[in-house]
């Protein structure tokens, strides 16, 4: 038998107000917390299960029909129904936020931050909720009636029966079974299936996941990064460069702006370090050290050509939007002497570009390899060079031998005294060159007379005929 974590659940309420942690909004998304309380959970979890928990099923529309609610908009058309207590939020999406203060407090002077800080956070939230649905319920059911646990990467490419879907419904649709059937016929339909796979196969060919800090902010990432560094200082950019390198606990992952493309997750992390750090320098001076500094929102906004999507270029998490100035203010104050506004790549841009680097690579990969089977190819064939010439002058060697002992042989049996044996040359040693001499120009006139015979042996009467 499997066992699962199961789902998980809201903390106990009631929580008496003043044992509540108290958190703050801190960055675009991120929260801070200011005082412990009886619980250690996140704001942005407790806001999932709360999503969950108030999920609304069919919601009615105008021309009579009804549709699952997908998205956030669905929960701010549905009214909501009074509690136990009387309380009435208007809407389901008014509830969900407004009972996110009974876990934690806040404030009074970040109070309207708080609550504008949470509606922006459910769209997402929503949409991972019903992307998240099919996975959990695969992973359920293998566990539940295969007795096979599976992890979410190998849930994703499973595609279970409608009976089997069926047999795993979440407890936040138990009670909505006809959006149940909604959702599992739409994963059961080929088109559906088919766009997916094309999805999932473009995401496959990112170089890198999108960055390693997980579900915590970028603070908290830097303040995971510096407890498992004996306390280093984390500063905004340099933890988002790590962000994007490994994990906070690895005690290999550092910042080194000497890095190169290949040190991170994704290569256009680096580009954008980079120029960021040309640009920061060209405005606040060649020793001004962007690691060490807080990010510089109009630099960002600059190099990024504003705010593409609703996210900057650099620290999207960190940076406070009410701090960062506009692309319209930027242009009213910008001069010559002011960096310019750089136009932000498109996503097709960089794959292209990403495409030309990676083919780039390949290419000198090839020729290296190339190179590297020639080199070896000449060493192979000047060793048997080698071999071979080392063998034919053992041979000679050999046969030298052979016939100066015959010649010995023959003359010790006709009753000769044969010459002392002379030692041959050793195997490689390149014969003397016999030429003629050198002659000097006024011997012109003169005969020549042949070089002298070399005989390794003294003048003894030759051998009388065989």
């Amino acid at each position: 038998k499997v066992w699962e974590r199961g789902p998980a659940r809201l903390p106990p309420r009631p929580i008496p107000f003043e044992r509540r942690p108290l958190v703050r909004p801190k960055g675009k998304r991120g929260w801070e917390t200011i005082v412990p309380g009886d619980h250690k959970r996140l704001p942005a979890g407790i806001l999932g299960l709360l999503c969950k928990a108030h999920f609304p099923g069919m919601v009615p529309l105008r021309d009579g029909g009804e549709e699952p609610a997908l998205t956030w908009a669905h929960y701010k058309r549905v009214p909501d129904v009074p509690d136990e207590d009387g309380r009435d939020f208007r809407t389901v999406a008014d509830r969900v936020v407004g009972e996110l203060w009974d876990f934690f407090r806040v404030e009074p002077e970040y109070r309207d931050r708080a609550v504008r800080w949470a509606y922006d956070a459910c769209p997402k939230l929503v949409t991972d909720m019903h992307h998240e649905a099919r996975v959990q319920a695969v992973r359920s059911y293998y566990a539940k009636y295969l007795g096979t646990k599976i992890d979410k990467k190998q849930a994703r490419t499973i595609w279970p029966s409608e009976e089997e879907y069926g047999k795993v419904i979440p407890w936040w649709c138990a009670t909505h079974k006809p959006c149940w059937d909604y959702f599992v016929a739409r994963w059961c339909d080929p088109e559906w299936q088919k766009q997916h796979e094309a999805c999932r196969e473009r995401r496959l060919k990112m170089p890198g996941p999108a960055h390693h800090q997980g579900n915590r902010t970028l603070d908290d990432y830097a303040a995971s990064w510096s407890q498992a560094h004996h306390g280093r200082e984390c500063p905004p950019l340099m933890a988002w460069a790590l962000a994007h390198k490994g994990k906070a606990s690895s005690s290999t992952v550092d910042y080194n702006p000497e890095d190169g493309p290949e040190a991170y997750s994704n290569p256009t992390v680096h580009s954008r370090l980079q120029q960021y750090t040309e640009m920061a320098r060209e405005k606040h001076g060649p020793e001004w050290n962007p690691s060490t500094e807080d990010l510089d929102g109009e630099i960002i906004m600059r190099i990024g050509g504003g705010k593409k999507h609703g996210r900057y270029w650099i620290g999207d998490s960190t940076l406070d939007t009410a701090s960062t100035p506009t692309l319209s203010e930027i242009r009213a104050r910008s001069s010559s002497s002011t960096p310019p506004i750089r136009p932000r790549p498109s996503a097709a841009q960089l794959q292209f570009e990403q495409s030309q680097t990676q083919l780039r690579e390949e290419m000198e990969a090839k020729l290296q390899e190339q190179e590297e089977r020639h080199r070896a190819e000449m060493q192979r064939q000047q060793a048997e060079m080698q071999r071979e010439m080392q063998e034919r002058d053992a041979r000679m060697h050999a046969e030298m031998q052979r016939q100066m002992q015959m010649m010995f042989q023959q003359w010790h049996n006709n009753g000769m005294v044969p010459p002392p044996l002379l030692p041959l040359p050793p195997i490689g040693t390149p014969s003397p060159t016999i030429g003629t001499p050198n002659i000097s120009a006024a011997s012109n006139n003169q005969p020549v007379s042949p070089p002298a015979a070399c005989s390794p042996f003294p003048p003894y009467p030759p051998p009388p005929p065989m």
